[in-house]
């Protein structure tokens, strides 16, 4: 539009110096613009006076190569001065290592002088100061430096605190006397703590006791008292089969007769040691101890 227009030969060149200014801007943001190209090429065809000074704007050359090509480029430039400033460096540690091995003397007197002045005070500290020396009123005493006086070594007051006496916890115990017909061992836990018959001490408390005999078990919990005896009877049970010829009425002895039933019985339990009464009208009574090994009893009348 700006090579169209007409007007006076000042106003044709200043378009297209316009026009120009604008083409150039155009290829060098995109230098493969064939449109921008062929306006421009035409354009100073149309003008062959006009001089490239009249043109403030000059288009800088494109670049060929990418940033990054550049940033590797100037690496490598670089690259050979790093390399050798290392090993310069590298050398000279590695003169300093070898000088101090070859001369280990150079280190001793090294520590030598670092630790002289500490000594120096120290023997000033503890060296008594200088005595006073008599001289004539004429002549006069020689100028003595006071020698700065040792200061004393700081005490630390350390005071040790008995431990508190511990806390007397009392358990109250209480006493359990037990028994069985027959000897049974007592377990607690598992633990062996005695046979019947004996008393034991115990804690006050609910305890549960285990007592054995041969393959028998049983257990049985007790109620302790503190500072009171308890009882208790153990007892063991065993399954019976009884019968009696010709019949019999069949008891349980002890404080409290309990009847069994008339023979024949089954399966009755009955604790061992206990004793069974046998009665008939027609006969004497007749009693049985039972024993661990009974499985079945038969008594007979007369």
């Amino acid at each position: 539009m700006l090579l169209e227009q007409s007007g006076t030969p000042d106003e044709r060149k200043k378009y297209r110096k316009a026009a120009e200014i604008i083409l150039l801007k155009t290829l060098h943001r995109e230098p493969e613009n064939a449109g921008a190209r062929a306006l421009l090429q035409s354009l100073r065809a149309a003008a062959p006076e006009q001089s490239r000074e009249d043109v403030p704007f000059i288009v800088a050359p494109a670049r060929t190569g990418s940033p990054e090509r550049d940033v590797k480029r100037k690496f490598r430039l670089k690259l050979p001065f790093v390399l050798i400033l290392m090993l310069a460096a590298g050398g000279g540690i590695l003169r300093i290592v070898q000088s101090h091995r070859l001369n280990p003397n150079a280190l001793a007197a090294t520590a030598a002088q670092k630790a002289r002045p500490r000594d120096l005070d120290f023997r000033r500290a503890v060296s008594p100061a200088p005595q006073p020396v008599p001289v004539s009123s004429d002549i006069p005493a020689p100028a003595v430096d006071p020698v700065p006086e040792p200061t004393p070594a700081r005490r630390v007051l350390v005071v040790r605190t008995p431990a508190p006496p511990p806390i007397a916890t009392s358990t109250a115990v209480g006493k359990l006397a037990v028994s069985s017909p027959i000897a049974a061992e007592i377990y607690a836990a598992d633990r062996y703590v005695g046979s019947t018959p004996t008393t034991l001490e115990l804690p006050a408390g609910r305890q549960t006791l285990e007592y054995r005999h041969g393959d028998l078990r049983t257990t049985a919990s007790h109620e302790i008292k503190p500072d009171e005896t308890a009882t208790a009877t153990i007892t063991f049970s065993v399954t019976l089969q009884i019968n009696a010829k010709p019949w019999a009425q069949v008891f349980l002895d002890g404080a409290q007769r309990r009847p069994l039933g008339q023979t024949p019985l089954s399966d009755i339990s009955v604790p061992i040691g206990g004793v069974l009464v046998f009665e008939n009208p027609n006969f004497p009574a007749k009693s049985y101890r039972i024993t661990e090994k009974d499985s079945a009893i038969q008594v007979n009348f007369p």
